[in-house]
């Protein structure tokens, strides 16, 4: 469900910079990307292949890429939170514009769903209006259960399998030891929202929030 709750900010910049370049509604080349992000190429390229495989993008080799659907959504959801932090930060409390817009860049990732509702509620934005940029699900448009979802969402006693771990970490060979890598299947045993329990095909082993919702899986 909460998709953008498990994108770090590297993969929620990289999704605002495809939307960015594409407003002609052409495909985004990935040179452009490694130019607009100073990344390597192989680097843009590696970071949107985990965008598609979440959905987010579609990307073909030598044809470039661009949003899903979904990946719009997300893009929607980042271009609101930075309008009304830049709002926010000008008319509020009088920052001037170029500074607003720096640091409402950096704000706008780490905005939790009820902040932002309340600063759009004090600017008078109406919500209503906007509704669909606050339900923050990856499969917007389906009443079914997403088949791409965070393990922190995911049902205790339900199996899946990991198809990503967003975010690489010292911690990366230690869960690939212990039977937590894309492709092997886990079955949550216990969570109370502050640590899951969960078991693969290796062993048992406790994530805490922070990881669990980096971690992708597939129902």
């Amino acid at each position: 469900m909460a998709i953008m709750d498990a994108l770090s900010e590297s993969a929620e910049m990289m999704i605002k910079n495809i939307h960015e370049l594409s407003m002609d509604g052409e495909r985004v080349r990935t040179s452009d990307l490694a130019q607009k992000t100073d990344l390597k190429p192989a680097t843009v390229t590696e970071m949107i292949q985990r965008l598609g495989e979440i959905g987010l993008v579609d990307y073909q080799a030598y044809h470039g890429v661009f949003l899903t659907k979904q990946g719009q959504h997300v893009a929607d959801v980042i271009e609101h939170r930075f309008n009304i932090l830049q709002r926010f930060l000008t008319e509020i409390l009088g920052v001037e514009e170029e500074e607003a817009a720096e640091v409402a860049c950096r704000m706008e990732h780490i905005l939790t769903k009820d902040v932002e509702n309340r600063l759009s509620n004090f600017l008078g934005v109406d919500s209503g209006k906007d509704s669909d940029l606050f339900c923050h699900k990856v499969n917007i448009d389906s009443e079914k259960e997403p088949e791409f979802i965070p393990l922190t969402n995911f049902k205790e006693g339900k199996t899946g399998k990991v198809r990503l771990i967003l975010e690489k970490s010292e911690l990366t060979n230690t869960l690939e030891q212990a039977g937590l890598s894309p492709g092997r299947n886990v079955i949550v045993k216990k969570a109370n929202g502050k640590s899951y329990d969960i078991e693969t095909e290796d062993g048992s082993l406790t994530l805490d929030s922070d990881l669990a919702a980096k971690i992708i899986i597939q129902n």
